[in-house]
Parts: C-alpha cells; sequence; structure tokens
C-alpha cells in the first residue's frame, strides 16, 4: 500500500486559494514590529498629580510581578517593564510635563492576555 495523498498539493485547499494563504501569513508577518513604542495597545492622557507621585503609583502596582526600568530621554521621563530594551519590555509609560499637569503615554505589548492591566493602572493611577 502506498501512504502518499492523492492529487495535487492544491487539493488540500480547494480552488487553489495557497497563493491566498501565503499573502496573509505574509502580511502578518511583516505587520508585526518588535518595539513596545510601535505598539497599538495603549492610552494617552494627563495628570495632575506630581511626576514622581505619578511613576511611583505605577510601579507600586506593576512592580511587584515584574521589575520596572526608570530612564530619562528628551525631557520624558521612561518607565520600561520586564526590560528596557523597547524590543523586550513588556510595558512602556512615558511621563513628560504639560501645561496644568503632566502628559502620560502607556504601551503594553500583548494586553489582551492580562486584560490592559498596565494600561488600567496608568489610567487609576492619573486620577488624583
Amino acid at each position: 500500500m502506498n501512504p502518499s495523498f492523492p492529487g495535487t498539493p492544491s487539493a488540500f485547499l480547494p480552488g487553489g486559494r495557497a497563493w491566498l494563504l501565503g499573502a496573509l501569513l505574509l502580511a502578518t508577518g511583516c505587520a508585526h514590529d518588535p518595539d513596545i513604542r510601535a505598539s497599538r495597545d495603549g492610552t494617552s492622557g494627563m495628570t495632575t498629580r506630581p511626576a514622581a507621585e505619578y511613576l511611583s503609583c505605577v510601579k507600586e502596582d506593576v512592580g511587584y510581578r515584574t521589575d520596572t526600568f526608570t530612564e530619562e530621554e528628551d525631557g520624558k521621563t521612561l518607565l520600561y517593564v520586564g526590560s528596557t530594551d523597547p524590543n523586550r519590555a513588556s510595558g512602556l509609560v512615558e511621563l513628560s510635563s504639560a501645561q496644568g499637569g503632566n502628559h502620560f503615554s502607556v504601551r503594553q505589548r500583548s494586553a489582551w492576555q492580562d486584560k490592559g492591566r498596565l494600561i488600567n493602572v496608568a489610567l487609576m493611577c492619573s486620577k488624583a
């Protein structure tokens, strides 16, 4: 008995839709950007809390589960979650001073896995 599959390779995808599957896989691979700063999972807003108090609040809630790292860059305070490498960090909170308070921006990689915990913490901590 011959253990081979009958027909042509396109028999596995009726109607010759192999090109469609290939195009979708290619597009999915090209759309991925490992840099956390390019993540679409995030939000931004304003807080009247002082910068140190705001970042302390975020660290307090997130930091007990993972490492956090703070850096200063171009007048912004960056709080990385998990790693200071933007390609490996699981989250990033950027804080810069603005008229009447501080502007924050938060990005989280794979926010769907923990229901956007970092995003929720950043929003909660922004409330005075």
